[in-house]
């Protein structure tokens, strides 16, 4: 009985020096840790690519301040960029990492972001505590201009704003997603966002002929033909031949894939005639496609509804006639209002995307600051059409010569 008492008492203590020792590793592990406010913070305010510099840090911003100066004087005069370059690649329309890379080499952004030419030379961030929304000064560099000797002024950074602000515009949605004062009435066009919106989920639970018309050419018929291209890539390489000896032909493993759970058989049809009929099998079912290909469709097709709504053959009343958020101070300054508290690293976020001038890609008669911006509203998707890139770059590259779908590309002197 002693020694089963005695035992006893053993364990009870181990037990009791265990549940302490496991406190005190969890107790470090906490102080150790980030906590979960500033994980959210530095998640809404910064990228793996754009990260934000502390105020406190000042001296250790401006060394690597100069140490990208110093990449800048590293660039190759001459750089060949190759691999799967898109054919219809440009600033509005890109996919793949090679497509991206010769974008980052040609076309410069508002501030400092790795690989790009830097249009400003001067950004400052004022806050106003009572109004709770941060002012962005960004003063352009006076020689700036694109390879065919055009000036890239504050118009044209207008025209790059609203032009991605706009309802028809249906590439990356990086800047409409930003929380810039005015941005979202300017894009639904009116105050009343709660409203419209409303309009927007009934016409894509009941979508009429043309908006159904839209979702099926904007998302479904894109979306299927680069996961067929996807599936052809698959042969050939090793690790995917477990699967592509199972299916040895293209169609039956697109088939496996996109109609998994159907009837639907391949013979005696064309990969063609596979591909069209897998599309009309989605119909407009964008939220059966994403769950197929792990991908969201929702803000793609609400602003496909949006501007369904907009252009709907009645007339409909644009009441926002403009950004309140972003306002032109002279030829070379703009300011813009970001809700909240921002750090100087947003203006990264502000100045992401590629800068284009106005006279190669819009019509300056359709500006004038107030209420035209370059183009017609509602009409971006026609800017989206041209495809050429040959003589509007304004970053640290122009394309020399383009053979084979391999781009050679000299350096700037600017």
């Amino acid at each position: 009985m002693k020694k089963v008492f005695a035992t006893g008492i053993i364990y009870i203590v181990l037990f009791i020096l265990l549940i302490i020792s496991v406190y005190n590793i969890g107790k470090e592990l906490n102080e150790s840790a980030v906590p979960s406010g500033e994980v959210i913070a530095a998640t809404e305010e910064s990228s793996s690519e754009n990260k934000e510099p502390e105020k406190e840090n000042e001296k250790e911003d401006e060394e690597k301040y100069k140490e990208s100066q110093k990449e800048k004087d590293k660039i190759e005069d001459k750089v060949v960029v190759k691999g799967d370059i898109s054919k219809n690649v440009t600033p509005f329309n890109y996919k793949t990492t090679a497509d991206k890379y010769l974008l980052d080499l040609c076309y410069a952004g508002l501030c400092e972001i790795k690989d790009r030419r830097c249009i400003s030379s001067n950004v400052q961030n004022f806050y106003n505590e009572k109004r709770d929304i941060t002012t962005f000064r960004i003063t352009l560099n006076e020689d700036c201009e694109n390879v065919s000797g055009q000036k890239i002024t504050a118009d044209d950074v207008l025209f790059n704003y609203y032009l991605r602000a706009d309802s028809s515009y249906t590439a990356d949605e990086s800047i409409t997603s930003l929380p810039i004062v005015g941005m979202q009435e300017y894009k639904y066009g009116i105050k009343n966002i709660k409203n419209i919106r409303k309009k927007i989920s009934y016409k894509l639970k009941n979508p009429d002929k043309k908006t159904a018309a839209l979702i099926k050419k904007n998302i479904i018929r894109p979306v299927l033909e680069e996961e067929y291209k996807w599936v052809c890539s698959l042969y050939g390489q090793e690790m995917y031949d477990y699967i592509t000896e199972k299916y040895p032909h293209k169609k039956d493993l697109f088939v496996y894939f996109f109609a998994y759970g159907t009837d639907y058989k391949t013979k005696g049809k064309n990969a063609k005639k596979v591909i069209n009929d897998i599309i009309k099998s989605y119909g407009t079912n964008y939220v059966k496609l994403g769950k197929v290909t792990g991908e969201n469709y929702k803000k793609k097709a609400e602003n496909i509804a949006l501007y369904s709504i907009q252009n709907n053959g009645k007339k409909f009343k644009y009441r926002v006639k403009s950004i309140s958020g972003i306002k032109k101070v002279d030829n070379n300054i703009i300011e813009i209002d970001v809700n909240g508290k921002r750090k100087t690293g947003f203006a990264q976020r502000l100045g992401s995307m590629y800068i284009v001038s106005m006279q190669s890609w819009g019509n300056e008669k359709l500006f004038n600051g107030v209420s035209q911006f370059g183009f017609k509203r509602g009409r971006a998707d026609v800017i989206l059409k041209k495809e050429s890139i040959v003589g509007d770059e304004t970053g640290n590259y122009a394309i020399k010569e383009i053979k084979d779908n391999v781009y050679t590309l000299e350096k700037r002197n600017c």
